[in-house]
């Protein structure tokens, strides 16, 4: 008996040492399935609204459909025709202004494809939405249970006071902006075989602008007031160094009706919860557009009708308590211009006490050049 034990244990031992190879779960789904997302605000200016076919799960992809008829019309008839973006298929854009946009009137949007086929959208009234009543961030320490997974950051928030009689749902998109810094600064291009003097520097500062993915989402329908305090937004952290230099959010809030706020609260769920495979899944988000002659057929995306309110907060690094990591690079020493491809340039520092190298202190491009890590270096107006 013993011994039988003592197999059990070695056979044990030897399949939690084998390897363990991942599972990729097989997903069966429908590919082609129509996507259409839209919005009008009351802002005068450019409109756009998306046809595209839904993709695989792990394969997200825009794919668009072109050629579409796309008009939105208001509850009293007018109609707005919407022209394809000849650089974004798929892409319909409309200059629309006043008298067409309005806080209180309803829209609804058409679409007809080349197949002939009719999407419609439910009229969606635009509700008037209260200014951002702050907006604010919170530094905080979060992390995990190893003393050595954790981290600073800040944590972005805002108020809303509404009227009594006015939206009690909304939507939040934000919009970041940071500066950075290229971690070393020039003295020489090297170019067809010649040394150049770098005179100018115009990429060691660049700023970059990227919109958040997350979906922010509240309604205060259950609540005996308008109001929400502390509603949370974006987290950044130490880790990253976006708040090297200096750091900005642009937040919109929008008003939503109460079909609207179904859909985004669905959405800001989803995001919420999509860390794990095995977590809340996003599911196929069908808002309020429809098929006009198959009813059964089944489209994704919303259209709805929204009053903009923007608020922009800047973070500058002297504000925070903690340190943040700069954009790090390792230098490389040459000792002799051999390596140099003639119809390359290359930025170098020179180590030569009596002029240009060699020896030079050499590295990639992006580690002097800031626009090769995805920014410009044209300041933005509001900065």
């Amino acid at each position: 008996m013993p011994a039988n034990r003592y197999h059990i244990i070695l056979l044990l031992l030897l399949v939690c040492n084998s390897c363990i190879e991942p599972y990729e779960p097989i997903i069966n789904e429908r590919q082609e399935v129509m996507v259409i997302d839209g919005m009008i605000t009351d802002k005068p200016g450019i409109h756009r609204v998306t046809v595209s076919l839904s993709t695989p799960y792990n394969n997200p992809l825009f794919e668009p459909v072109g050629g579409c008829v796309v008009t939105v019309q208001d509850e009293m008839g007018n109609m707005e025709y919407y022209s394809e973006s000849w650089q974004n298929e798929g892409v319909y854009e409309a200059w629309l202004d006043e008298p067409f946009l309005g806080v209180g009137k309803a829209y609804s949007l058409e679409v007809v494809t080349p197949a002939d086929r009719e999407y419609r959208s439910d009229y969606d009234s635009l509700l008037s939405c209260p200014p951002i009543d702050s907006l604010y961030y919170i530094q905080k320490f979060s992390g995990g249970t190893d003393p050595e997974d954790n981290w600073h950051g800040i944590r972005f928030y805002n108020d809303v006071r509404g009227h009594r009689g006015g939206t009690r749902n909304y939507r939040w998109k934000a919009t970041a902006t940071w500066e950075y810094h290229s971690p070393y600064t020039a003295q020489y291009v090297w170019y067809k075989g010649v040394s150049i003097p770098y005179l100018e520097d115009t990429v060691s500062t660049c700023y970059l602008t990227e919109t958040i993915e997350t979906v922010y989402a509240a309604s205060t329908r259950l609540l005996s007031e308008n109001s929400i305090y502390q509603n949370k937004l974006h987290y950044v952290s130490d880790q990253t160094p976006r708040l090297a230099e200096r750091y900005s959010l642009l937040v919109e809030q929008h008003s939503l009706t109460d079909q609207a706020y179904a859909y985004w609260e669905k959405l800001a769920a989803q995001s919420a919860n999509s860390a794990s495979l095995y977590e809340t899944q996003p599911s196929s988000s069908q808002g309020n557009i429809y098929n006009t002659r198959w009813s059964h057929e089944k489209v994704l995306g919303c259209f709805y009708a929204t009053q903009i309110r923007e608020e922009r907060i800047f973070v500058d690094k002297e504000e925070l308590d903690f340190p943040v990591g700069a954009y790090t690079c390792s230098l490389d020493t040459l000792l002799t211009n051999g390596i140099f491809t003639y119809n390359n340039y290359y930025y170098l520092i020179s180590l030569n006490p009596l002029g240009p190298g060699p020896p030079w202190l050499y590295a990639q491009k992006n580690c002097f050049d800031c626009t090769k890590r995805g920014g410009d270096n044209e300041i933005p107006d509001f900065w």
